[in-house]
């Protein structure tokens, strides 16, 4: 479950900001994303940005919908908001990501200290299907960037963009877990799609998260489990996302994602842009 969260929120914690401050316009930002799995829109993605010369935020929220809600009413909702330093990098204050499936929920509130993005204050509670206890970050691993912060801040940065062999990796906070995302963008492509507003040059790039602290253990064992085949030494298959510049805006954005997902494979694509001024 957790993977697939991350996944798809993930996916779409981008909007446009200028890196220089000087240039950098207040203007709010919403890109609507449509998620298809067999031909059928399963779900909604919203990704809504502000922005001034001093400030970000960004809210990014999705929930499962048509047909797919006979099976799931997934929902999850990440926000993050936080200042720019005066070299344009991120600097978050307050992280929250909250969620629910089925009569599951979880809720995390996280705030960071500004100079050095250490994490000051981690509040959460969660409702699972199994009796688990939650394993905290260690306190020396506890930094940002957050996961929205990180992401956003990858589009800024011309040489996490560019195509190369060189696989880069950045620890990140997802909530309850520490995460190293290794990443690389691997090539062009086009894209050619009646449900995509965005049809052209693409940038691809792709992701692979690994936990590297925080998690859960079950307080309760089954009485009786069958044996399960080790799947633990395959690889990930990573998640790739395709980037392009549009018209309304001026840095890279995701236009379109695909990944497996039970017995398919999810393709989603970006179908709306708004954009105005603040």
């Amino acid at each position: 479950m957790n993977k697939i969260l991350i996944s798809v929120v993930l996916l779409f914690i981008f909007t446009d900001i200028n890196l220089a401050a000087e240039s950098r316009q207040s203007q709010n930002i919403k890109l609507t994303y449509k998620a298809y799995w067999g031909g059928f829109v399963i779900s909604k993605i919203y990704s809504v940005g502000q922005m001034d010369n001093e400030n970000y935020q960004v809210q990014i929220s999705y929930k499962v919908t048509g047909l797919a809600k006979i099976f799931s009413n997934m929902k999850n909702t990440v926000s993050t908001e936080g200042k720019f330093a005066p070299d344009g990098s991120l600097k978050p204050l307050i992280f929250e990501n909250q969620g629910s499936w089925s009569r599951y929920s979880f809720k995390n509130h996280t705030e960071f200290q500004e100079k050095d993005s250490k994490i000051i204050s981690h509040d959460y509670e969660f409702k699972f299907k199994e009796d688990v206890k939650y394993i905290p970050i260690k306190d020396d691993l506890k930094y940002g960037p957050d996961m929205v912060s990180f992401f956003l801040g990858m589009t800024l940065d011309d040489e996490a963009m560019k195509i190369g062999t060189d696989v880069k990796h950045q620890n990140i906070f997802g909530g309850f877990f520490l995460l190293d995302i290794a990443y690389q963008c691997i090539g062009n492509k086009q894209l050619k799609s009646k449900r995509s507003i965005y049809n052209g040059d693409t940038t691809v790039c792709e992701f692979k998260d690994t936990i590297v602290d925080g998690g859960f253990v079950r307080i309760k064992k089954k009485k009786k489990s069958r044996k399960k085949k080790n799947t633990d030494t395959m690889e990930p298959v990573p998640l790739k996302i395709w980037y392009a510049k549009v018209e309304q805006l001026d840095n890279m954005i995701p236009v379109y994602s695909e990944f497996p997902f039970g017995w398919g494979k999810v393709r989603v694509y970006l179908t709306e842009i708004e954009v105005t001024a603040k």
